[in-house]
């Protein structure tokens, strides 16, 4: 209970900082310095479950944390690192349209909240309380959506919160539906602990279990971005700052994803297998395929990442329905790398150019080479080209699909990927060549966070080593 008190000491303190400091800039390198400790906190916590030496830590009643987890939540707060260490930047150039600071005040305290909660959902082992943590997530990030304070934010901030609260709706019935299958065994008390129910799995009424899974699956799945409830995603993704963008697309996705998870945990333990994958095989496919196709004809910059984004999210949910902790973990670790660092950029380059259609950003290349050759290379590294991570893990999620027979599944995998590689090239080609009106001499603040996540993509392709993973599957 302790190391769950202390997980919370930071990010708690650092929204009453946010809130009470009156110099923006002082709060801006406080909360960056305090999210890099907080994950220097949570390195040494998950030290022993990534090096295999304990295969849980307990953190109290209903509070765990397994290999799994522990490599999430290390992930989630390395993406909020990065995207606070480049806010520096981004409110360092919008401070004449942000405002007074009151209203970055509120955004840096959305964002410590939306890290709390965000943290909580890898620490449950209580379906109640995962299912809380994650409508916390929801609520605390709809401020950062709406910080521009315009029409389209406020449009795409009530579509988020409207569609994700029915989402959630759909998850707490699910959630409700799993309880009332433990009624029927687990002495008939009921329980929403994840371990306990893992553990009687066989005794659970398989018809409860199932629509428990199914309504979860719904749930958890509009907040993921699965096709077709992913409407929400694309505004939300566009509308927010660049470093929420990010935020939202490195480690909130994630979160979804990993409630998905966790029930399908129970669904396997319970003899259920075979549903559980190919229920979410099937989703993961449609999702690559729609987020895939939709590429094509984009017109905005960012909602163009918001698409390779559902990509993405239909990749996770594959590797999670093939029943694979490590390979779900791995593509999420690939792609939260490789989209926060073009998310990052793409703000870079929206503000240097006053737009966010593609039509309108031209030469980026003579415009400021650097940001051109780091554009490029998070391109390559999100569409899985070698010899970035992403190249692993899709490899590794097509080969386990071949091992299983899922032929046209691969066939399908193969041709999405094949045209959101087309479609990223072509677009991202045509902003970096023509002439640019003006050329830009960014910081090196502008670029430092955005390189060293095209270094890591980079090195986690060639580093990797399979029998690494083996501890977490």
């Amino acid at each position: 209970m302790n190391q769950l008190f202390g997980l919370c000491v930071i990010p708690l303190t650092l929204c009453v900082v946010s809130l009470l400091l009156p110099k923006p800039k002082l709060t801006r390198l406080l909360v960056s310095i305090g999210h890099w400790l907080q994950l220097f906190v949570l390195v040494n916590l998950s030290a022993p479950l990534l090096s295999g030496a304990k295969s849980e830590l307990s953190l109290g009643p209903e509070f765990s944390l397994d290999a799994i987890g522990a490599g999430f939540v290390l992930l989630t707060t390395f993406v909020v690192a990065c995207a606070s260490t480049h806010l520096n930047y981004y409110f360092a150039v919008e401070k004449d349209k942000s405002g007074e600071s009151g209203h970055e005040r509120l955004f840096y305290f959305c964002v410590n909240a939306f890290l709390l909660a965000m943290t909580f959902i890898f620490l449950c082992d209580n379906l109640g309380f995962l299912w809380i943590s994650l409508e916390a997530t929801t609520l605390s990030s709809a401020p950062l959506v709406y910080f521009e304070r315009t029409k389209n934010a406020l449009e795409a901030t009530w579509k988020y919160v409207i569609i994700c609260s029915v989402g959630i709706a759909f998850a707490l019935l699910g959630t409700v539906f799993i309880y009332a299958a433990g009624q029927h065994g687990l002495d008939r008390q009921g329980s929403l602990s994840i371990s306990a129910l893992v553990s009687n799995a066989h005794d659970l009424d398989f018809s409860l279990l199932r629509l428990g899974f199914i309504f979860s699956v719904l749930g958890y799945g509009t907040k993921a971005g699965i096709f077709p409830l992913h409407s929400w995603l694309p505004d939300a993704y566009s509308e927010a700052p660049a470093p929420a963008s990010a935020m939202l697309s490195g480690a909130f996705v994630n979160c979804a994803l990993y409630g998905i998870f966790r029930v399908s945990q129970i669904m396997i333990a319970a003899g259920h297998a075979t549903l559980s994958s190919q229920m979410l095989v099937i989703l993961g496919t449609v999702t690559v395929a729609a987020g895939s196709f939709f590429l094509i004809h984009q017109h905005s910059f960012k909602r163009m990442w918001a698409y390779s984004s559902i990509e993405n999210v239909g990749l996770m949910l594959i590797a999670i329905g093939l029943g694979s902790g490590s390979l779900f973990l791995l593509q999420a670790i690939n792609h939260s790398v490789a989209k926060v660092a073009l998310f990052l950029l793409s703000g870079n380059i929206v503000q240097a150019f006053g737009s966010k259609k593609l039509s309108e950003l031209k030469g980026i290349f003579k415009a400021c080479p650097i940001w051109a050759f780091l554009l490029v290379l998070s391109s390559m590294a999100v569409t899985g080209m070698p010899p970035f991570g992403a190249f692993i893990s899709e490899m590794s999620i097509l080969t386990a699909n071949a091992q299983v027979g899922n032929w046209v599944c691969v066939a399908v995998l193969i041709l999405s990927i094949t045209v959101a590689f087309v479609a990223i090239s072509t677009h991202v080609g045509r902003i970096l060549v023509g002439s640019a009106k003006k050329s830009f001499s960014p910081s090196v603040a502008a670029n430092v966070v955005p390189a060293v996540l095209v270094l890591s993509s980079f090195v986690l392709g060639v580093m990797f080593r399979l029998q690494s993973w083996v501890v977490l599957k």
